[in-house]
């Protein structure tokens, strides 16, 4: 049975029954959509124009932000050395476009739109003006790099496996006036949250949702903010906070604002499109895509996962069975196999997690019980990995279960692996980060036994990254502010270091097909890109809050086109770098 109902705002709703496995269908309509093409610099531009300020003249490194009047996707373009930006034909449909900027220390003089046709090119200058309010333009490692501390203060607060920036910017911790005693409260409150269904922007998207009732039960007893043996008493931590925010009736910062420097030269080169999700409060922590194009993606703390089509920016969501009250709902990582069928863990009763396949075709649901973590890989034969579970996905049963902790050859010291995240090289072996010891497990899948490899950066928090096809794992080193490459071939090592101090890369993708490759950082709002063979980094600005979970490749387009989820805004982002 298929009904179809007419909503609002150009919403479309299908409800579909089928064995009580899926409810509701949503899908939401762009009013104009944007063809997926990438920028041809030689065809002539649907808007320009120049960047300038009283202060600097012209001004390279601006991120130019078009959105037109009821779309649900937002358009950015950087500013290069003589001040001018340019949005192609491709990009920018006919239509009203209201023009936003990002430069930190700096606003637009006044509201800017204008109207872009169908034939002739729109012009618009920018001129910018310094900014009213310095402190609401700061990226988390800016707010970082200004307040007063010593290293050692800074590390405990930053360097955690779940920090401030995760949920939110330090925005919230330094314009808030609360006290030593007050920060306390908070902190504890602050642990009761589901850390991976938890983002809150500026702008009012994301949310916040309780852990399971054992993380909130815990969280009145616990000392500790932060793992340990990395942790930090909370009043110890809560005292170091009242010192750099506004309480006791500070009106201002008694510190120097500092800001990072703009993009220049390749890190002006890029395309941004953010389109957004149609449910302004969805977390989704992981995307990939099928051999279309099409996007998919979960959200970790509601049940329901979706899709977005790149052609039209129209999304479609699928409601799964929920969860009895009380118990943490959500759909966690998503992949998809050779087959373009969607495999990802969702949450059940009592706090279980099963493996559930899903056939866009024919919209069947298959389910394995027993099996599911929150993350999960396809190896090179297609075999299906649930962190150390191998399953095939013909007969849809478990061949096989590793584990690593009670090996006669695991080193001394703390071991904790990154939440169950694997990757598996083209022999089979699945590795994985050892988040709490900077060791990279491997596991020969044959004999079962385990290797462990130090990560040549002491305390590194080796956390998400892929195998490629040469069988290098590329992962972050989220405490090491590195990215590291592991040749599971060679057992050897191999570094490169972040431009500065706090960056804290999250995830990092394998090479694209220039050979570059990417890594996220919430602190800095900026996408890093590397070249291994040079150590080149080039700092993309995003135009928005940014945090990232994983990156993921266009498998249509010619040219490297990235996708992620922009967790914190509840947007899916769209990066085409032009160089």
């Amino acid at each position: 049975m298929l009904q179809v109902g007419v909503m609002p705002n150009r919403f479309l709703v299908i409800a579909l029954w089928a064995l009580g496995a899926l409810g509701t269908l949503l899908t939401s309509a762009m009013s104009s959509a944007v063809p997926d093409l990438m920028a041809q610099t030689s065809a002539p531009a649907a808007l320009s124009g120049v960047v300038s300020s009283q202060q600097e003249g012209l001004m390279e490194g601006v991120v130019v932000s078009a959105r037109c009047d009821d779309a649900n996707f937002t358009v950015s373009v950087v500013s290069d050395a003589q001040g001018k930006y340019s949005f192609p034909r491709a990009h920018l449909q006919p239509g009203k476009y209201a023009l936003t900027i990002r430069a930190v220390g700096y606003d637009l003089s006044g509201p800017a739109s204008v109207i872009v046709a169908e034939s002739k090119p729109a012009i618009a200058d920018l001129k910018l003006v310094k900014a009213r309010d310095l402190a609401a333009q700061l990226s988390s490692l800016e707010w970082a790099m200004s307040v007063p501390g010593t290293p050692e203060q800074k590390d405990k607060v930053i360097y955690q496996t779940v920090s401030c920036a995760y949920c939110h910017t330090w925005q919230r911790v330094v314009r808030s006036n609360h006290t030593a005693d007050e920060f306390v409260d908070l902190i504890t409150r602050m642990q009761k949250y589901y850390t991976d269904g938890s983002a809150v922007s500026t702008d009012h998207r994301g949310r916040g949702q309780l852990g399971p009732p054992d993380q909130v039960a815990a969280a009145d007893t616990n000392p500790i903010w932060g793992r340990e043996p990395f942790g930090v008493p909370k009043k110890d931590l809560a005292e170091y906070l009242a010192t750099i925010n506004l309480s006791g009736g500070k009106t201002t910062w008694p510190y120097e604002l500092k800001t990072l420097p703009r993009p220049k030269g390749k890190a002006t080169r890029v395309i941004i499109t953010q389109y957004d999700m149609p449910r302004p409060d969805t977390v989704a922590h992981d995307l990939d895509l099928d051999s279309s194009g099409t996007v998919w993606y979960t959200d970790e703390s509601r049940m329901f996962f979706g899709k977005m089509d790149p052609k039209t920016g129209a999304f479609t969501e699928f409601v799964l069975p929920p969860v009895p009250p009380g118990d943490l709902p959500g759909a966690r990582d998503i992949q998809v196999d050779r087959d373009d069928n969607l495999w990802f863990p969702r949450r059940i009763a009592s706090a279980a997690i099963v493996m559930t396949k899903f056939n866009p075709k024919t919209q069947e649901v298959s389910t394995i019980e027993g099996v599911g973590t929150q993350f999960m890989t396809i190896g090179p034969e297609g075999k299906i990995w649930a962190g150390w579970s191998r399953i095939d996905p013909k007969t849809m049963k478990v061949e096989a279960t590793f584990s690593w902790e009670k090996s006669p050859n695991l080193p001394p010291g703390p071991h904790r692996q990154y939440v169950d995240l694997t990757v598996v090289n083209s022999k089979g072996n699945p590795y994985a980060p050892d988040i709490g010891g900077s060791y990279i497990i491997g596991i020969d899948a044959k004999t079962g036994e385990p290797k462990f490899f130090q990560v040549p950066t002491p305390r590194a928090s080796p956390r998400r990254g892929r195998m490629d096809a040469e069988d290098r794992f590329w992962f972050a080193e989220y405490t090491g502010d590195k990215i590291g490459m592991f040749d599971t071939r060679t057992e050897k090592f191999q570094e490169w270091p972040m431009l500065r101090k706090y960056t804290t890369p999250y995830a990092v993708s394998a090479p694209d097909k220039n050979g570059y490759v990417y890594a996220t950082s919430n602190m800095s709002e900026r996408l890093i890109r590397l070249d291994p063979r040079t150590g080149e980094i080039v700092e993309y600005q995003m135009p928005t809050e940014f945090d990232s979970k994983k990156i993921a490749y266009d498998p249509t387009t010619s040219r490297t086109t990235l996708w992620m989820c922009n967790t914190r805004t509840a947007r899916m982002m769209k990066v085409e770098p032009l160089d």
